[in-house]
């Protein structure tokens, strides 16, 4: 009360000084409704009641199940408004009103706390997100994207109302988080894309779209949608962009339109007279030159010229950039994998080999989940471990067979053919990769690609006849002198054969950057335990990339456990227990001159003392 008399005109403060003066003013102003008794005795009054809540009558399923097929009904209305819209391709400034906005998404009601379980499944039955975000929202950010620059200003207010309101759906409709955050993706994508006077602001919304991106991963870990998003933000990265394309069409659900997407990558080196390599380290655009003549299954022998290149300057641009291999080196390894498998087609030999127990002949769509070809993913790791040796004890000691290792076709203008001789010769450029790599000895910068080759190589070793088809091009002695050279790097208790993955129980060391970059490929998901990528157990956004002193300890530690179970294998390598130390095994020996076969020249030189401790 005293806070509303002091607040009136310092006037009427000073001049009613009386009761009676006030009533008097009261009757002439009605306005002044105080009582002197209220103010003088405030806290003698007894508090106000409170008003009891209205009583509410719960909606009934009927009452909630009619409301939903209205909703639906004038849903479907918009739509058809949208899509007609879209079809006519209006004028950039019409734009639909707030209310058929609202209409849009208002596909919540079907989730009211009170639904059955087969109301809150119709959203999903109809698709009503996805077909929200094509005819509400998409259709017509193309629309506007088409005619830019004159519709700058009604895209971004545009941009700006639609991203509002997938946040409020993201929290209040959870039962389609994923979708949501993937939109909001997509939306900052856009936001970006338009961006062109503000670098700063283009860089912010890039990592808007690539932290909601990473979120997506986190629950899709293995769709390869998310990892095409992600290459579309990598620009003008290179090497990232390779890694992202090509990763995205070997995950267990890959996404073929990147195959088109990609193509924006190596068009600016595959044409005539191209002058984008002139922008980017021979290393790279002279790898992405390479993967993008596989790709098209262009010239054999430009691809062999691409490679010699690219290995002849291998040594010292590692040299050169030094920790930015630590980065880079898994993402140049998976790439070549990809090229391994085909990128992603589904008549290459490896290809079929993954997916021999899901039929007898090669699929072209990947279930959601694939499970071991040795053993039904059990939940013990000791046991699944133990089934993989199992299987090779029995198998005994085998000779490669290389159906893709055919004579070479007589003329200059030779071409690939298929994708099992683009496979021969993706395993060429992996294995002289590693040798040079492997052999770089002391230097941590190049533990993140001894780790994620390593780990790739136990991984096929769960898949039969997969390990077979690749051991002929793996350099075997420069794995073992890379392995006994670890201590170097503090590890040493890790050279056990334990089951557990090094660091699996450790939070610090559980997730290093190298395993975000392996996450959801084909043929790693017999590498990781099944709660390795939990979400209650993965390390936050901002700490995922960072490179830390312990790292390189910890990779050494993976590697060393890598080395031990591939020699418990007892093809390739022999392990020491009492000696500690790796050897190659004659068997393993008598594979290597395959990599001598035409190996290019290399201007590679010894590492120096500030490479290996950079």
């Amino acid at each position: 009360m005293l806070t509303i008399l002091a607040s009136k005109p310092s006037h009427l403060r000073n001049t009613y000084r009386s009761t009676s003066d006030l009533d008097s003013a009261r009757s002439k102003d009605p306005s002044i409704d105080l009582r002197m008794s209220d103010l003088l005795s405030e806290s003698a009054q007894p508090p106000p009641e409170m008003f009891k809540q209205p009583f509410t009558r719960p909606i009934t399923q009927d009452q909630l199940i009619n409301e939903v097929k209205g909703i639906y009904a004038g849903l479907v209305v918009v739509e058809k408004k949208c899509v007609e819209i879209d079809q006519q391709q209006a004028n950039t400034t019409n734009k639909l009103t707030n209310e058929q906005y609202q209409a849009l998404i208002a596909l919540h009601p079907s989730q009211h706390p009170s639904a059955s379980p087969a109301l809150r499944k119709l959203a999903t039955k109809y698709a009503m997100p996805a077909r929200m975000w094509r005819h509400g929202i998409h259709s017509f950010l193309e629309l506007l994207r088409h005619r830019l620059p004159e519709s700058l200003e009604h895209m971004l207010a545009f941009v700006y109302l639609a991203y509002s309101m997938m946040a409020l759906l993201m929290e209040s409709v959870s039962s389609f988080e994923e979708t949501w955050i993937e939109c909001l993706g997509d939306l900052a994508r856009y936001r970006m894309a338009i961006e062109e006077s503000d670098l700063r602001d283009r860089e912010t919304w890039s990592g808007v779209a690539a932290m909601w991106y990473n979120r997506a991963a986190d629950k899709s870990p293995g769709v390869g949608r998310i990892q095409h998003h992600l290459a579309v933000l990598a620009r003008p990265h290179i090497v990232q962009q390779l890694f992202y394309y090509t990763k995205a069409l070997v995950t267990l659900i890959p996404f073929q339109n990147a195959r088109e997407s990609i193509m924006l990558l190596f068009n600016q080196f595959l044409e005539p007279n191209e002058t984008a390599s002139q922008r980017y380290y021979p290393v790279e655009s002279a790898l992405v030159k390479s993967h993008g003549i596989m790709f098209v299954k262009g010239s054999i022998e430009e691809f062999e010229t691409l490679v010699k290149e690219y290995l002849g300057v291998l040594n010292n641009y590692i040299e050169k950039v030094t920790a930015k291999f630590r980065v880079q080196g898994p993402e140049m390894a998976v790439s070549i994998l990809a090229a391994v498998f085909a990128f992603g087609d589904s008549q290459a030999h490896l290809f079929q080999l993954l997916h021999s127990q899901q039929s007898s002949h090669a699929t072209t769509e990947i279930p959601e989940e694939l499970p071991s070809p040795i053993t039904q993913a059990p939940e013990d790791e000791e046991q699944k471990i133990s089934d993989v040796k199992q299987y090779w004890t029995q198998h005994g000691l085998r000779q490669p067979t290389h159906p893709h290792a055919r004579s070479r076709p007589q003329g200059s203008n030779s071409k690939f053919t298929g994708p099992d001789e683009l496979t021969y010769h993706a395993l060429l450029l992996m294995g002289r990769t590693m040798r040079i790599v492997f052999s770089r000895i002391g230097d941590k910068n190049t533990l993140s690609f001894s780790h994620v080759m390593l780990a790739s190589l136990w991984s096929l070793a769960f898949v039969p006849g997969a390990l077979e088809y690749v051991q002929a091009f793996v350099p075997w002695q420069q794995v073992a002198l890379f392995l006994n050279t670890l201590g170097r790097h503090g590890a040493t208790h890790a050279a056990k054969p334990e089951v557990a993955l090094p660091g699996a129980a450790n939070k610090p060391g559980r997730q290093l950057p190298d395993d975000f970059v392996m996450r959801g490929l084909l043929w790693t998901s017999n590498y990781y335990p099944q709660d390795f990528f939990s979400l209650q157990s993965l390390l936050p956004e901002d700490e995922r990339n960072l490179e830390l002193p312990s790292h390189a300890v910890y990779r050494a530690e993976r590697c060393l456990w890598l080395g031990v179970h591939l020699s418990s294998l007892n093809h390739w390598l022999r392990y020491n227990a009492q000696t500690k130390q790796f050897s190659v095994t004659d068997f393993g020996r008598d594979l290597s001159p395959l990599l001598d076969v035409t190996e290019p020249r290399s201007t590679t030189q010894s590492p120096s003392h500030d490479a290996m401790t950079e």
